[in-house]
């Protein structure tokens, strides 16, 4: 008795254990399922001719958010500041350092898609002259406008490749001229994964509204006044006839032979013995019935002295 009390007290403390610790892991993950952050290794190509590529780690946080129909997520890309990132080119006093990256949005369930719109270009200009080969100034945040398909109910966006571009002012400040600074990929000798995020899709109301209203309005309408089906009118003409009356139609038979002593008519031979036979007979047995009467009645008379 006592060794199963124990066992029930150890086992009801192991199941408290697994739901606590369950319970932590789904909130956990449910809080962390709209924001990303991780070092990912990337390869940086300049685009300079000549140029060397350089292998670097960078912190990639990746934010999405959603306000009613408004989806828009946020990526900030850092270099680490283990080691210097260098500049390939001099950047003027008044250029802006920007971010260009690529996210990949892909919307649930199966079959379902989603746009990412490409981020405009925004950047803090330099206030003095960065040379080559100094450390690259902190990049911007770049955001980005996401546009579910209809029916999606979430959507995961991932953080790809991204640029460095450098924006340096023209001559009399009228436009700017995007440079090119890197070109980033993930590194394939790198055992890190990409930042993700899930975003919850929550569709506009107006549209359910707008069908609950519409449908009670045409039920009613329907059913009040049916469409007519297709007639078709047959003409028919009766006849009258009468009613046809069975007739007994006489087969006559043709005789060849007349049998003698019989009438002409045929079936005199064939048609049994002679009725006189009959009578005779009858008349014959009527007499003898009476004369035995009488016989009986003469003997049972008694005798007078």
């Amino acid at each position: 008795m006592l060794k199963s009390k124990a066992r029930g007290r150890v086992a009801g403390r192991v199941a408290a254990a697994g739901v606590v610790s369950a319970g932590l892991l789904l909130g956990l993950t449910a809080f962390g399922a709209q924001a990303d952050t991780k070092t990912v290794t990337y390869t940086c190509t300049p685009s300079t001719t000549g140029g060397t590529p350089v292998t670097h780690d960078f912190t990639v946080s990746l934010t999405s958010t959603a306000s009613g129909t408004l989806y828009t997520a946020t990526l900030s890309v850092q270099a680490l500041t283990g080691s210097a990132f260098p500049v390939p080119v001099e950047i003027a006093s008044g250029a802006a350092i920007q971010l260009q990256p690529s996210v990949l949005a892909s919307a649930l369930p199966a079959g379902m898609g989603a746009g990412v719109s490409t981020p405009t270009p925004t950047g803090t200009a330099m206030t003095s002259d960065v040379p080559a080969a100094a450390t690259m100034p902190p990049l911007p945040t770049a955001t980005l406008t996401v546009t579910p398909s209809a029916g999606a109910t979430s959507v995961v966006l991932t953080a790809k490749e991204f640029k460095i571009n450098m924006v340096a002012p023209a001559a009399g400040g009228t436009t700017v001229t995007p440079t090119t600074l890197y070109n980033c990929a993930v590194a394939a000798t790198g055992s890190t994964l990409p930042a993700v995020a899930t975003m919850p899709v929550t569709h506009a109301s107006p549209s359910p509204s707008a069908s609950a209203s519409a449908s009670p309005s045409a039920s009613p309408s329907a059913s009040a006044s049916p469409s007519p089906r297709g007639t078709r009118t047959v003409y028919e003409t009766v006849f009258a006839s009468p009613t046809p009356v069975k007739t007994k139609t006489t087969k006559s038979v043709q005789i060849e032979n007349t049998p003698g002593g019989g009438a002409a008519t045929g079936g005199g031979g064939d048609s049994g013995p002679d009725a006189r036979l009959f009578m005779l007979t009858g008349t014959a047995l009527m007499l003898a019935a009476a004369a035995g009467g009488l016989v009986l009645r003469t003997r049972r008379r008694p005798v007078r002295h």
